[in-house]
């Protein structure tokens, strides 16, 4: 049987499949013949950056305890182009091809759908440094390329995610989970109000999770975001006796400037990135995302 949007048909064993942009191919894995997506990826990913894209669905590398389902072949196309982009183009820019085709994850998986747990869905996950999965490709709108919900969805996973896989091969100053220390509450974040961690002294309710979350989610957000955004967070942060998560013996401004302060170094002194100088080419490129489908 064959599952179709309009219901289920029988099909013909003789009829010619055109597995050129099937999700699945005949092994269920792989499709047959390269379609223009694939010999795209093997220009842009495969010999640039020795990345291998899938955007099929495989359960070798997924976790069969959610229920996933393949990404689009327009969107996943499409968000490629703008990964490629927005994210590796930008460190290009800023530290060389030849660092970024170094630390870039090796296999970049995308997932139609979300995952979900219990403390709330999973935008990206990155395992070991050596493969990123980025979910939710499906509710890419490629007639309205929103940068709002492009970073919300995409643009600040792959920052934060990347993070991640710096960390691992260059710890960050363990000085900077003691800041706050006494104040992560693990999978608990999603109880946490956007304005209530930033009183608190975290840039989002999911850096309350612990250190390692709390550090990529200060770059993610941080270059993800314009300066004037910025700087609306830290004004946000600031003591307010008339707000219901004030507390006269929190300065969540004071505190979020002492973490970036700490992650500002980590970039600059163990990779030798301005992360001034990033959010400024990140922002750059997420404005001429459209110039890529003109």
């Amino acid at each position: 049987m064959c599952l179709l949007s309009l219901g289920f048909v029988s099909c013909n064993n003789e009829d010619e499949i055109d597995t050129s942009h099937s999700i699945f191919g005949s092994d269920g894995t792989e499709a047959e013949e390269p379609n223009e997506f694939d010999k795209w990826l093997l220009e842009n990913y495969v010999y640039t950056y020795n990345i291998q894209v899938k955007y099929r669905l495989d359960d070798n590398e997924t976790d069969v305890e959610y229920d996933l389902v393949p990404a689009d072949y327009e969107k996943a196309f499409a968000l490629a182009k703008i990964v490629k982009f927005v994210w590796m183009e930008a460190y290009d820019e800023v530290w060389g091809i030849e660092t970024t085709r170094t630390y870039v994850p090796k296999l970049i998986q995308m997932i139609g759908n979300v995952a979900y747990t219990e403390s709330g869905m999973i935008l990206g996950q990155a395992e070991q440094g050596m493969k990123v999965t980025l979910f939710k490709i499906n509710d890419l709108d490629l007639n309205n390329l929103d940068v709002n919900t492009l970073n919300e969805y995409y643009f600040k996973t792959m920052h934060h995610e990347f993070t991640h896989i710096l960390n691992q091969r260059k710890p960050y100053d363990t000085n900077y989970d003691r800041i706050t220390e006494s104040s992560y509450v693990g999978s608990d974040w999603y109880q946490i109000y956007d304005d209530q961690a930033l009183q608190m002294g975290f840039i989002s309710p999911y850096a309350m999770d612990r250190g390692s979350e709390d550090f990529a989610e200060m770059l993610s957000i941080f270059v993800t975001n314009s300066a004037d955004t910025w700087e609306s967070f830290l004004e946000t942060a600031e003591p307010d006796p008339n707000s219901p998560y004030y507390n006269p013996d929190v300065n969540g401004r004071a505190i979020l400037e002492q973490k970036f302060d700490i992650v500002y170094k980590y970039m600059k002194d163990s990779w030798g990135v301005d992360l001034y100088e990033l959010r400024d080419v990140v922002q750059r490129r997420q404005g001429e995302i459209n110039t890529l489908f003109n």
